[in-house]
């Protein structure tokens, strides 16, 4: 009888830790994807514009546009940057019940996922530390375009549960009022699958919350 109880922990355990993970693997994809789309979207009728450039820019000689269709091309394209700004515009709450959705999604099912009182049996073997999470938000975040054209420094502070599972949860994002910037700043730091060992207490697996910060310089 004993076995048999160790042995559904186990289960248990583990198949917790591989259902969160799967989920979580496919979230940097998906918002990703969100982006993209949009991206495409909006900027498909620059994508014609560079094709037609390309075009003019075979059939002349020198490979040089001349002055008119420079001209030409300048106003098309300066005329494209308020159409795009405005498709952008026009997107935004399209994108921010994306994100909503995905993390409400991401919450529930961390909510379903079954209270376990020690995580040793797990896979896990990585003790956790904040500079583990640290550089995993600098990789997640360098270089995105949600934080390169910032018009002032930009503080985030995350708060965060290891649980007893050793999986990240309950994640918390302080320092803006910009809705879009704080979804996808959540659900970017979801998308890290590290599983850690949990804190201990007397021998017991606990939940302890954590915080960190991130600064975004102006570019």
């Amino acid at each position: 009888m004993i076995k048999k109880k160790i042995f559904s922990l186990l289960a248990c355990t583990l198949v917790t830790v591989v259902f969160a993970q799967n989920t979580r693997a496919t979230l940097s994809k998906t918002i990703n994807s969100l982006y993209s789309d949009i991206e495409n979207k909006c900027g498909k009728d620059f994508k014609l514009l560079d094709e037609k450039y390309k075009a003019i820019l075979e059939k002349s000689p020198d490979r040089n546009l001349s002055k008119a269709d420079e001209a030409e091309y300048s106003k098309q394209f300066n005329g494209l940057k308020h159409s795009y700004a405005d498709c952008q515009n026009k997107s935004q709450p399209q994108k921010i019940e994306k994100l909503k959705s995905l993390l409400e999604q991401v919450e529930s099912e961390n909510k379903a996922v079954s209270e376990i009182k020690n995580n040793t049996s797990s896979s896990a073997t990585q003790s956790f530390s904040p500079d583990i999470i640290r550089k995993e938000l600098v990789n997640i975040f360098s270089g995105n375009d949600l934080f390169q054209n910032l018009d002032a420094p930009l503080k985030l502070t995350f708060t965060f549960v290891l649980d007893k599972d050793g999986i990240i949860k309950d994640i918390k994002v302080m320092g803006t009022d910009n809705e879009e910037i704080k979804l996808f700043a959540v659900l970017k730091f979801y998308s890290i699958q590290k599983v850690f060992l949990p804190e201990m207490e007397n021998g017991v697996a606990v939940r302890k919350r954590f915080n960190q910060s991130l600064t975004f310089a102006v570019q």
